[in-house]
């Protein structure tokens, strides 16, 4: 099937700079109708950070959206997220997202309160614990970051919607789901059994290196939008220059039948990608996408693994209490920052890195080996 995505230029968040450039995309992507009905956009809230750092969905994206929705005859407007570990209040005022959406007259949506979501298209996965907004939403929108991921290598609109899966829940599916690429498949079934109206991209300023929460800030300078977030995603690794297809679940979604089935079938519009392509981009290392099937030492020479600095960690407790494997716990040590260390049982670490997108002290490196210097 053929799909529309909208490329529109931004060079910073200036509010009416975003404001014209999330009309001119959504415009052109043709928007769904929301006259009358309740719209929930779900942006990015990995943990509670400053707006600049790009490890959320940045807070004046959001306003755009909202603006766009109410100027568009939405009855009501929610805006949501679960992060994994971080109390969500606390995330959600430290990201800048929540005063924006009170700001523009949003209410903001409980996603704790979790149901059932059947998944009958699912190829590895039946049925999800979801947030009920998510279900009940007239239109549901993925309000995206373009960021690297560790484990996935990118994430955007599609793995975005991961978010709702209320907090810890999330964690099972990595030890369901040990592997990339079936972890790719688990994502994938969530989001068709989501059906996402509309996909609207936060790439104005992504996030390069070591994504989702540790990797550094880089200017692209657009907004993307489109119905369909495969096009959406495939698109968005062209203008960072990462090919679609070593990304697991974007090759993987190609033979759904629910979104587009080749590049071919993606038509862009507004900017040309050669104009914004991104030269240089910090791209994730590739690792060994079924780690935790090789045995004991060369699964520590080959898949990448968290090492954790004694003298950054402050001992919060995030990467023990989120640890799917349960392969983490704190060891007393007086050299260390805090007085304790944490300790890694590597025979049980599913490599999920979970714990590395958590950190908030950039504490934790995923690598083969420990770098020089980090300690």
């Amino acid at each position: 099937m053929k799909a529309l995505v909208h490329l529109a230029r931004c060079p910073d968040y200036g509010q009416e700079r975003v404001d014209e450039a999330v009309r001119e995309a959504c415009d052109s992507a043709l928007f769904p109708e929301v006259a009358g009905k309740t719209v929930l956009f779900k942006p990015n809230i990995l943990i509670g950070a400053d707006p600049d750092r790009a490890v959320s969905t940045h807070p004046a994206v959001l306003r755009a959206a909202i603006r766009y929705a109410k100027a568009r005859g939405a009855a009501r407007v929610l805006v949501g997220d679960s992060p994994s570990f971080q109390a969500g209040g606390s995330a959600f005022r430290k990201s800048g997202l929540q005063d924006a959406a009170r700001e523009e007259g949003a209410e903001w949506a409980d996603f704790e309160a979790g149901e059932r979501l059947d998944a009958p298209e699912g190829r590895v996965a039946m049925g999800f614990t979801v947030a009920s907004a998510a279900v009940r939403a007239d239109v549901l929108v993925s309000l995206c970051k373009l960021k690297n991921h560790t484990l996935m290598y990118y994430t955007g609109a599609l793995k975005n919607l991961f978010g709702c899966v209320p907090g810890f829940l999330k964690a099972q599916f990595h030890v369901r789901f040990p592997d990339r690429k079936r972890f790719g498949v688990m994502l994938n079934d969530l989001a068709q059994a989501l059906a996402p109206e509309f996909s609207l991209m936060d790439a104005v300023v992504g996030m390069e290196g070591p994504g989702p929460g540790s990797g550094y800030p880089r200017q692209v300078g657009a907004i993307l939008a489109s119905r369909d977030p495969l096009a959406l995603d495939r698109t968005a690794c062209r203008l960072v220059r990462l090919q679609p297809d070593e990304v697991p679940y974007l090759a993987e979604g190609l033979d759904r039948g629910c979104w587009v089935s080749s590049d071919a079938e993606i038509e862009i519009a507004g900017a040309r990608i050669e104009e914004l392509r991104v030269a240089g981009w910090k791209h994730v290392p590739r690792g060994v996408s079924e780690g935790h099937k090789i045995p004991g030492v060369l699964r520590d020479a080959l898949v990448p693994r968290p090492f954790f600095s004694r003298s950054r960690c402050v001992a919060c407790g995030a990467c023990v209490a989120i640890c799917p494997a349960k392969a983490l716990r704190f060891a007393d040590d007086p050299l260390a920052r805090a007085g304790r260390r944490v300790e890694v049982d590597y025979a049980e670490c599913v490599r999920c890195y979970c714990c590395h997108e958590v950190c908030p002290e950039d504490a934790i490196v995923v690598a083969k080996l420990r770098p020089l210097g980090f300690r």
